[in-house]
């Protein structure tokens, strides 16, 4: 009966789908007991993308692969929440640097929080050894196709069937 019961995997998008789907689940789960302010998924990218010492909106769209139109409309969400401040350049003053707020700060922690939880639990579920594997195989493979915080450019398109 046991062997009847173990996941058969048919080929990695399968093993993929199913560890996303585990993923979001846990995910949401902890989102509907949160108690912080209603944050979309790219609103709390960019709030994980901003250094410390802040960054050009431009810079954050080229980091992210988005457009320069999309980071302003999220910055401006997030400004009006109060999570982030713009304000000039020192070294361009043409130009403006992205800030997170001390609210902005908290909900970036609490929204990295639950992740690290996560993390926490399905290492002690397979071993910290063969969690610390996983991730380091799981970061090598994505890294090409990761976005760089700032100056990498996006990776090529795949091929289409016309190619």
């Amino acid at each position: 009966m046991a062997d009847r019961l173990a996941p058969i995997s048919l080929h990695v998008l399968d093993a993929v789908e199913w560890f996303m789907r585990r993923l979001e689940a846990e995910h949401q789960a902890h989102l509907d007991e949160s108690d912080g302010p209603a944050i979309r998924g790219s609103q709390g990218r960019i709030l994980h993308m901003l250094p410390k010492e802040g960054a050009r909106a431009t810079d954050l769209a080229a980091g992210g692969w988005i457009t320069k139109q999309a980071i302003g409309q999220r910055v401006q969400e997030l400004e009006e929440m109060g999570l982030v401040v713009t304000e000039p350049d020192p070294a361009d003053g043409r130009a403006r640097i992205v800030r997170r707020t001390e609210a902005g700060d908290r909900v970036e922690a609490g929204l990295t929080a639950p992740i690290d939880a996560m993390e926490a639990r399905w290492a002690a579920e397979v071993g910290p050894d063969r969690y610390a594997i996983f991730r380091a195989v799981l970061d090598q493979l994505g890294a090409p196709y990761a976005p760089a915080l700032f100056g990498r450019e996006p990776p090529p398109s795949p091929p289409t069937p016309d190619d």
